[in-house]
């Protein structure tokens, strides 16, 4: 194996070409890169050597790993050995910004877990050759243009381009530059908690922040529950407190909470998290603004009016993933990046009939089911892509149904009608015609009988 020594030449030689090049070692992590890289990205070239560079978010906070991680390959190099893809630096926290974007082109060389992979800057001109890879690079491309704020689950909840997708991140990047009072409502497992520690992260970073169940709380365990904030407050501190299943809470603990509030008045955030009933998605705008005026309604019966008063400037209501399909690729990438990154598993990406298998699913649980989903699968999947055996049971074995008769609606007299005219006409041609027998058969007067009869002949055309 060649020494540092002997390869020092063709390190010189490389700094000098004006197209940044790095190496990713067999362990995944950086092993070179290029002075020109270091004029890219302003900064010192060995400051990345040693870090991570797996597509995803970077394990820990430090933004030179969230760096590093943006530098890595896209999906299906190990499997075709070189690949090409325009990649978006960028780096997060305090220093967040992104770079000029490149044209790379990535090249494998060794075999298996040996294997070093080369990536040269410049201009190329691939011809895909397999849709799931072409298509998982499409996502790369586009996750790419998130990284900066792909650093949770909740960020990821954020990615699509569906109306509800749009939707939700104007109202997170609003609720993220005002520190007001926000009330979410959510269906189960759509990530309302971790939504709310990210709109006190945006909004509030350096403010404390208490998570209580209002479910459990009565006045002397809410005064309890907001004790490790209430110092703060006392030294005329802001802080913040997220109620989970706020419209669950009882009255008094309510009653208690809002003193709290009047008394600390705007150094204390409330954000509150309500149930909501699940939406589809299949219904129109008005049918959609119907249902958030319903949800409301409840809501604020369920809540006392002063402190239902305190939401009346921003209010988020989740949708279900079902009603976000079109949205659940971009999402399910990430979940697999991030879950990758953290050395989870080696697939980098979905095949097609496993995305397929994925939008067919109704998601009972939401987002939180996804995230599940994503975790098996890359623990089970045995090569580069997860296909749709690494799926759990529930979802590879699913058959979506026709909707069921009985909850459709109909017309209950039309529908009695119908039947008695199938019953009279069929017991009447079974008695040949018979009109008394079929009276006696069926236990009506024949005179009933045959103003049926009368009944039917008027009816044809």
């Amino acid at each position: 194996m060649a020494t540092s020594t002997s390869i020092r030449p063709l390190s010189r030689l490389l700094d000098k070409t004006s197209a940044p090049l790095w190496v990713i070692g067999p362990d995944g992590k950086l092993a070179y890169l290029s002075a020109s890289v270091g004029e890219w990205l302003s900064i010192e070239p060995e400051m990345l050597v040693g870090r991570l560079c797996v597509a995803g978010v970077s394990v820990t906070d430090d933004p030179l790993d969230y760096l590093a991680a943006s530098l890595a390959p896209p999906p299906g190099i190990s499997t075709r050995g070189t690949a090409s893809l325009l990649v978006q630096p960028s780096m997060s926290g305090k220093r967040a910004r992104q770079f000029k974007a490149m044209q790379t082109r990535f090249v494998k060389s060794g075999d298996a877990h040996e294997a070093f992979v080369f990536a040269i800057t410049g201009s190329f001109n691939d011809t895909a050759v397999d849709t799931d890879i072409d298509f998982a690079r499409q996502l790369r491309q586009r996750l790419d243009t998130w990284r900066q704020h792909q650093s949770n689950l909740a960020s990821m909840s954020l990615l699509g381009d569906s109306k509800y997708a749009r939707r939700l991140q104007r109202q997170i990047k609003l609720a993220g530059r005002l520190r007001s009072d926000v009330l979410i409502e959510s269906p189960p497992g759509c990530l309302d908690e971790a939504i709310a520690r990210d709109i006190h992260h945006r909004s509030a970073a350096d403010e404390p922040v208490v998570v209580i169940d209002g479910s459990l709380m009565d006045r002397e365990l809410l005064d309890a529950s907001l004790w490790p904030i209430l110092h703060h407050l006392a030294d005329e501190k802001d802080a913040s407190v997220i109620v989970k299943d706020i419209d669950a809470t009882v009255p008094e603990a309510q009653q208690r909470l809002l003193e709290h509030l009047d008394e600390h008045g705007e150094r204390l955030r409330l954000i509150g998290l309500a149930s909501c009933a699940t939406t589809n998605g299949k219904g129109d705008q008005d049918d959609l603004e119907a249902i958030d005026n319903a949800e409301q309604e409840k809501a604020n019966e369920s809540i006392t009016s002063e402190l239902a008063e305190r939401f009346c400037g921003l209010r988020i209501r989740l949708v279900s993933l079902a009603a976000r399909l079109q949205d659940l690729p971009p999402i399910a990438s990430a979940m697999l990046n991030r879950r990758r990154a953290a050395g989870e598993g080696t697939a980098d990406r979905f095949t097609s009939a496993a995305l397929d298998a994925m939008v067919l699913y109704p998601w009972p649980n939401n987002f939180h089911e996804l995230d599940q989903t994503v975790r098996h699968a890359i623990r089970a999947a045995k090569q580069p892509a997860i296909d749709l055996e690494d799926l759990p049971l529930a979802i590879r074995s699913y058959r979506p149904t026709a909707l069921a008769t009985e909850s459709l609606p109909f017309d209950l007299d039309q529908t009695v009608a119908e039947f008695e005219r199938k019953l009279i006409l069929s017991t009447l041609d079974s008695s040949d015609g018979n009109r008394a027998e079929a009276a006696r058969r069926m236990n009506i007067s024949r005179a009933r009988l045959l103003r049926k009869l009368e009944t039917y002949e008027d009816e044809q055309p």
